[in-house]
């Protein structure tokens, strides 16, 4: 490392985070930041299993809408929007490692505190008032951990492996939501057997002590990796890149000590940790002002702060990605949490396979006066018991949700280097969108039939695009595309917006779609209704999100390879696989340039769209006037009408030089 060149610390930084690669401590970073983000998507998912017990444990009339269940599922999307601006705003102002555990605590007090809610003596308070509180304050810890996991893993990567890094951290998401699931079924299972609950008990007193058992328990579960990952993270410095921000040059230099080993004893760091960095070339590279100055109010502080991003996003049309990652965000979970979220409702809806009976069935005294309990989801079973609607949702879960998510993510995580991201992540927009369209319009003959495997199949199917593409790629993109200032508070507001799409589809679905007694229709145009939200998800990636990557073939300077050995050389030959990969831009190049040569912008993209469809016409119409010469069936005439319709579309097509067609054919 050539420490001497102050000039640009954050890039010399970087360069020492590059070379060993995908080193021992870049992996202890990637558990730390995992294991985090699967405490996140376990408890999110893990709603789907505890919903029906509340429902069941603590019951309630409900006509068409599930209170209880929405109650839940709207604290914890609040909670965690909070938490994402909260904690990334935080995370640029105070440091990562400043708030990287906290949140952890958050989630560790908030899921001990669900799991000993109650209604007190002789129902004295309302356990869901307790359920909701718990679940807000859970959902701003989980909030935070998007924003923070993803950032450090980004900053703590070598630029060869930072998608890999961030991919796989990502891959938790789809584990933890199959660990809510499978752990669900489990505790079920052995706490069933263990209380002598029958699978067949349909005596509310009886199964009612161990359902009230088998949802805390579940819950509780959440917090054992929360509380691990919180030890953990202690033991996670600084990132260097936030260092450099400061102006802590001797600071970042001890954090990649971390990598390798550097004297933080230099008497140039010291004088220029003493001095501070010298006036940056770049204004992303502009220090902290008035960050940790005791003597600004925090009001003052917050006010300048919103000035300079304002700034920030106005330089090189910035404030296109920002959006673009937003609304992407937005319209994703729009679908994705559409399907997979409070879904025991939806997933029973499409396994139907035969027009539901008719049953006025209660287990409890307060249900007697109700058509149905609330948490009987399943209308091709009235009858069901508590235990087996449990069972039933944990493995028609697993098999119609977690078997399409994790192969997508596995695969994804396997493909990231040879894949253009952004371009990737739009393709896989289309996709949806035909998936939805051909989903949505075969559900209206699958619905009640035999036929219903094929809308299980398509449902599968969808969740494997969302992880293959736009639900990995959104999480990453945000952690790639802003400078170290910002990176946080960007993150932060692209990450909310997808949960408030969370929150519109859920009021949708909850108020809209099972808003009476026959909703197939309704579930069919919403499905429909997924297919212009993901083409308009594609519209935005193409014409706002630039590429992370450069071209397949660029030849950057030379990087030390994952696979080198410990004296810098590099163990594998260049094969062809390796030469299909794209190398990632460095996250300084990618701030300073985000479009680096790409053509970004509404107008622009539409114009080039259009030009290129111009051009086809020109080129086949040059054909036919090529053909018509060489063929001595054409009159001079007709060849003469070919070549003016040459040259009419050329002078639409080249405005800049409308005589380029015209000399092409009379020089």
């Amino acid at each position: 490392m050539n420490v001497q060149d102050l000039d640009d610390p954050e890039r010399t930084v970087q360069s020492v985070i590059d070379y060993p690669g995908l080193d021992r401590f870049q992996w202890k970073v990637w558990w730390v930041a995992a294991s985090g983000f699967f405490t996140a998507s376990y408890s999110i998912f893990a709603v789907n299993v505890i919903s029906p017990s509340l429902s069941y444990v603590y019951p309630g009339c409900t006509t068409g809408v599930s209170t209880n269940s929405l109650l839940i599922n709207l604290t914890t999307l609040a909670g965690t929007m909070v938490g994402m601006l909260l904690f990334g705003y935080l995370a640029d102002r105070y440091g990562r490692k400043a708030v990287y555990g906290l949140e952890l605590s958050i989630v560790v007090v908030a899921t001990v505190g669900m799991t000993t809610a109650s209604s007190g003596h002789m129902n004295s308070m309302n356990v869901y008032g307790w359920v909701g509180f718990w679940r807000t304050m859970l959902g701003i810890g989980l909030g935070a951990e998007y924003p923070l996991s993803a950032i450090i893993a980004s900053e703590w990567s070598s630029t060869k492996s930072r998608g890999k890094m961030m991919a796989a951290v990502f891959l938790m998401q789809s584990v933890g939501q199959l660990a809510a699931y499978a752990f669900g079924l489990a505790i079920l299972k052995g706490l069933s057997d263990y209380h002598g609950l029958s699978p067949v008990e349909t005596r509310y007193e009886i199964a009612s002590p161990t359902i009230d058992i088998v949802w805390r328990t579940t819950m509780g579960v959440g917090a054992f990796p929360a509380l691990v990952a919180l030890i953990l993270r202690r033991i996670i410095p600084e990132t260097p890149q936030y260092l450099v921000a400061k102006g802590q040059l001797a600071g970042a230099v001890a954090a990649v000590s971390h990598v390798i080993p550097v004297n933080p004893a230099n008497p140039v760091l010291q004088q220029a940790d003493q001095a501070g960095l010298a006036v940056p070339r770049r204004s992303i590279d502009t220090p902290f002002s008035d960050f940790g100055n005791q003597r600004a109010s925090w009001w003052t502080s917050v006010v300048k702060y919103i000035r300079e991003v304002r700034e920030h996003l106005a330089e090189k049309g910035r404030w296109r990605a920002l959006l673009g990652v937003m609304i992407t965000w937005y319209l994703l979970d729009l679908a994705y949490y559409g399907l997979g979220l409070d879904n025991p409702k939806t997933i029973s809806t499409i396994w139907l396979s035969k027009p539901p009976p008719n049953s006025n069935v209660s287990t409890s005294p307060e249900e007697l006066v109700c058509s149905n309990a609330a948490w009987r989801a399943d209308p091709a079973q009235p009858n069901i018991t508590i235990y087996e609607m449990l069972r039933q949702d944990s493995i028609r879960n697993i098999v119609t949700i977690s078997s399409g998510a994790l192969p997508g993510s596995i695969i994804v995580l396997l493909a990231i280097d040879y894949i253009p991201r952004t371009t990737w992540m739009g393709w896989m927009f289309v996709t949806l969108a035909g998936l939805f369209a051909i989903n949505g319009g075969t559900f209206f003959v699958t619905f009640e039939t035999d036929k219903h495997a094929l809308t299980v199949t398509l449902y599968v199917l969808a969740q494997v695009i969302f992880n293959l593409g736009p639900n990995t790629i959104t999480f990453m993109l945000p952690a790639e595309l802003f400078a170290t200032k910002y990176r946080g508070t960007f993150y932060g507001l692209a990450a909310a917006s997808g949960k408030l799409g969370a929150i519109t589809i859920l009021l949708i679905t909850n108020l809209a779609v099972y808003g009476g007694e026959t909703y197939n229709h309704k579930f069919a145009a919403m499905l429909l209704g997924f297919c212009p939200a993901m083409l308009l998800g594609a519209f935005i990636t193409w014409v706002w999100i630039p590429e992370v990557q450069y071209p397949r073939g660029y030849d950057s300077k030379p990087e030390r390879d994952d696979n080198a050995s410990d004296d810098g050389r590099n163990m594998e030959n260049h094969t062809f696989r390796q030469k299909l990969k794209l190398a990632n831009r460095p996250l300084l190049d990618i701030a300073q340039n985000p479009g680096d040569g790409q053509i970004l912008g509404m107008r622009q993209n539409i114009s080039r769209l259009f030009r290129a469809t111009q051009t086809r016409v020109t080129d086949k119409a040059r054909r036919r006037l090529s053909m018509a010469a060489t063929d001595p069936r054409t009159n001079s005439m007709d060849q003469h009408n070919l070549f003016y319709q040459v040259v009419d579309v050329g002078q639409e097509v080249d405005i800049s030089d409308g005589s380029g067609i015209r000399r092409g054919h009379y020089e």
